[in-house]
């Protein structure tokens, strides 16, 4: 279960796998603009949440790469 901060609600970040199904244009694209590269054995990238993708990948603005990936996602 995720963390809550000062009371605030907690939601669960889904992992890239469920952004990739909404739109997988648009996600690779800012997955490759934001320096996120995997191939078809990288199971751990696409498994994971954008936060742990964004630090396992040094994405340098982790803010703007989560809320391009939003956006990116909305169908």
């Amino acid at each position: 279960m995720a963390k809550r901060k000062r009371g605030g609600v907690a939601r669960r970040e889904p992992v890239l796998f469920d952004l990739l199904a909404r739109d997988r244009d648009r996600v690779l694209e800012v997955l490759r603009r934001h320096g996120v590269y995997f191939d078809a054995g990288t199971v751990v990238t696409l498994s994971s949440t954008p936060s742990k993708a964004a630090a396992y990948h040094a994405v340098p603005d982790t803010k703007k790469f989560l809320r391009d990936l939003l956006k990116a996602s909305r169908v």
